[in-house]
C-alpha cells in the first residue's frame, strides 16, 4: 500500500465505509476505517493518515466537533466531508471549520478519488513548505435557507461555501424558478461583505436609460425630469454586493459600460464630468445556458469571460426530483404558520407529486402547495388539492383512468384540450394503477431496481416506500 496516501475513513455505517476502503484500496493507497471521533482522533493524534474522509453524522456525535478538533492538532491535514442530508448551512460550516472539501452521498467514484488525490496534492505541497491555505473559511453571518440534498444541489452548496469569502464576480445560470436570487443572497451573507448592503436589479425590467441611471446615478439636469442630483447603486451599495439579475437582457451599449466598471473599478454618473471610485461585488444571473450566450452575438464575449469567473449553474426541478419532498415539507411549515393551519402530506401525495416536469420549478411547485393548503379542508393533502383552480397545465400529465361506474370520490377536472378526464381518490383505482405501473416498470428493467426509479423520476427509497404500500414483494420481481 502507499504509505504517501493514506485515507482515514470516519463514519458509522459500515457499509458505506466498506464501500468507500475499497474504492480508495483499488486505486492503491491504504485505507483505514474507524466508526467514531473518539477513534478518528486517536488515529489523527498519531499522524497515522494523511487525508480524513469525515461523515458529519457520528450517532449522537457532531462530525464538525471532529472536524474543528482535528483542525487544532493538526492544520495541515486535510478533511474531506461527506454527508447524506447535504444543506447550505452545512457546507457553510463545514467550509467555516475549514473542511478541504465538501461532497455528499450518493458520490460517483470518480468524483470521491478526485476529491481524495486533491488532497493528497495539498497535503504534499504543505509539507514541501507552501503553507499558502487552499481552505478558505466563509465566515457566514447569516444563512439563506436554500433547501435540497440532492447531489446537484450539494455540488452547488460546495461551490457558494468556496466562493462566497471571495470578491470574484459570479454569474448564475439557471431556469426561471430554480433559486438564482437566493444563491446570490447565499454568497453575499456568507462573505465579508455580508454587514453591508445586498441590492437586488431586476435589469429586465428597466429601460437602457433608467437602467444607467438607477446603477450609476445621475446629476442634476442631464436629463428631462433630473431635478436633482441622484446617487446610483453602484454607491448605495459601497462595500456590499450588486446582484444583476437577467444580465442577458441588456443592451450591447449598456454592456460596454457595465464592462468599463468591472475593468476600473469605476463609475461615472448620467451627465458627470467625473468618474468616482466604488467598491461593490458583482453578482449576475441569466435563465440562459452560458454556453448559449458564448454562441450569440446578443452578448458581449469580453464582458461575458468578465462576468462569469465563476459560474454556479443551478440545476432544474426534474433533475433532482428527490428533492421535491424536502421542499414541499419546507413550504408546508412555513405556510402551516402563516394561515394558521396544521396541515400535513401524505408520502402518496408526495411521490404523486415526484412525477411532474414543474417547468416553473420551486417557484411552481411552492405556488402549488400554497394554493393546495389555502383550498385544503381535511387537514392532509391529496392530488385534487393541486388540481383545483391550478392555472399551469399541471393536470396534463396526471395519472388518469377511465372511471368505473360506482367509484366515488372521484374528482373531475378540465384537460388542456378542453375535454375532461377523471383522477381517482387514494387509496382506491389510483393505487391500482400505480401498482400495475411499478409492476411493469420492473419487470421492463429485469429488476434493476435503480434503473426503475430513474425511469420513474423518483429516488430508490421512494421505490422502496412505494413497494411496500402497494404490497409488492421487490425480490419476487426481480
Amino acid at each position: 500500500m502507499n504509505t504517501q496516501g493514506r485515507v482515514l475513513i470516519v463514519d458509522d455505517d459500515p457499509e458505506f465505509g466498506l464501500v468507500a476502503q475499497s474504492l480508495i484500496e483499488v486505486e492503491g493507497l491504504s485505507a483505514q476505517l474507524v466508526e467514531s471521533g473518539e477513534q478518528a482522533l486517536a488515529v489523527c493524534s498519531e499522524r497515522a493518515c494523511d487525508v480524513v474522509l469525515l461523515d458529519l453524522m457520528l450517532g449522537e456525535t457532531s462530525g464538525l466537533d471532529v472536524l474543528r478538533e482535528i483542525r487544532r492538532q493538526a492544520d495541515d491535514l486535510p478533511v474531506i466531508v461527506v454527508t447524506a442530508h447535504g444543506s447550505m448551512e452545512s457546507a457553510a460550516a463545514a467550509v467555516r471549520a475549514e473542511a478541504f472539501d465538501y461532497i455528499g452521498k450518493p458520490f460517483r467514484a470518480d468524483e470521491l478519488m478526485a476529491a481524495v488525490r486533491r488532497a493528497l496534492e495539498w497535503r504534499k505541497q504543505q509539507r514541501n513548505g507552501n503553507r499558502e491555505s487552499q481552505i478558505k473559511s466563509a465566515k457566514a453571518t447569516s444563512i439563506v435557507s436554500i433547501v435540497g440534498c440532492s447531489p446537484a444541489m450539494v455540488a452547488v452548496y460546495r461551490a457558494i461555501a468556496r466562493v462566497a469569502a471571495t470578491d470574484s464576480t459570479v454569474l448564475i445560470s439557471g431556469e426561471s424558478g430554480t433559486g438564482k436570487e437566493l444563491v446570490a443572497r447565499a454568497l453575499h451573507d456568507n462573505s465579508p461583505r455580508a454587514k453591508h448592503p445586498f441590492i437586488p436589479v431586476n435589469c429586465g425590467a428597466l429601460t437602457e436609460t433608467l437602467l444607467e441611471s438607477e446603477l450609476f446615478g445621475h446629476v442634476r439636469g442631464s436629463f428631462t425630469g433630473a431635478l436633482a442630483n441622484h446617487r446610483g447603486i453602484f454607491e448605495t451599495a459601497n462595500g456590499g454586493t450588486i446582484f444583476l439579475d437577467e444580465i442577458s437582457e441588456t443592451s450591447p451599449a449598456f454592456q460596454v459600460k457595465l464592462l468599463r466598471v468591472l475593468q476600473e473599478q469605476e463609475i461615472r454618473p448620467v451627465g458627470a464630468a467625473e468618474s468616482r471610485r466604488v467598491d461593490a461585488r458583482i453578482v449576475a444571473a441569466t435563465n440562459r445556458r452560458v454556453q448559449d450566450l458564448f454562441a450569440t452575438e446578443e452578448f458581449r464575449r469580453d464582458l461575458l469571460y468578465r462576468l462569469s469567473v465563476i459560474n454556479i449553474e443551478l440545476p432544474p426541478l426534474r433533475e433532482r426530483r428527490e428533492d421535491i419532498p424536502l421542499l414541499v415539507e419546507h413550504f408546508l411549515q412555513r405556510l402551516n404558520r402563516k394561515l394558521g393551519k396544521n396541515v400535513t402530506v401524505p408520502a402518496e401525495t408526495q411521490d404523486w407529486l415526484c412525477q411532474f416536469d414543474w417547468l416553473g420549478n420551486v417557484r411552481e411547485l411552492e405556488n402549488a402547495v400554497e394554493r393546495a393548503i389555502t383550498l385544503n379542508l381535511g387537514g392532509k393533502l391529496l392530488p385534487e388539492d393541486f388540481l383545483q383552480f391550478t392555472p399551469t397545465p399541471l393536470a396534463r400529465k396526471a395519472i388518469s383512468a377511465p372511471v368505473p361506474e360506482g367509484v366515488a370520490g372521484s374528482v373531475a377536472a378540465t384537460s388542456t384540450n378542453g375535454g375532461m378526464f377523471w383522477v381517482c381518490e387514494l387509496p382506491n383505482t389510483l393505487e391500482e394503477v400505480e401498482r400495475r405501473h411499478l409492476v411493469a416498470m420492473l419487470r421492463y428493467t429485469k429488476g434493476n431496481k435503480l434503473r426503475a426509479a430513474e425511469l420513474l423520476g423518483i429516488g430508490r427509497y421512494s421505490l422502496y416506500r412505494k413497494a411496500v404500500r402497494l404490497g409488492i414483494n421487490l425480490n419476487q420481481e426481480d
